[in-house]
């Protein structure tokens, strides 16, 4: 299976995951909160339990299910920036 990855474009840290058969399911509509804008990030072969990004097992039972798997990384949340003055 090929993954197709997408980014919400209003709130960077979604992410939509599909594949080819299922790409009619992935509209603005799947974004947390509001119809955003996707953005592909690109095309990806499966990797096996070393991919990093997202549970391809889990991707493929929701993407066989409800057309597509939405995810979010906490690790594209912005760093807290430091207080101005410390006390």
């Amino acid at each position: 299976m090929e993954f197709h990855v997408f980014q919400c474009r209003r709130d960077r840290d979604y992410f939509i995951v599909t594949d080819e058969a299922h790409l009619d399911k992935v509209t603005a509509a799947v974004c947390p909160g509001s119809n955003d804008e996707l953005e592909i990030v690109g095309v990806f072969a499966e990797m096996g339990p070393s991919r990093a990004a997202f549970d391809e097992k889990l991707a493929k039972n929701s993407i066989e299910s409800q057309g597509f798997y939405r995810f979010e990384a906490k690790s594209f949340n912005p760093v807290a920036e430091w207080p101005l003055a410390m006390p």
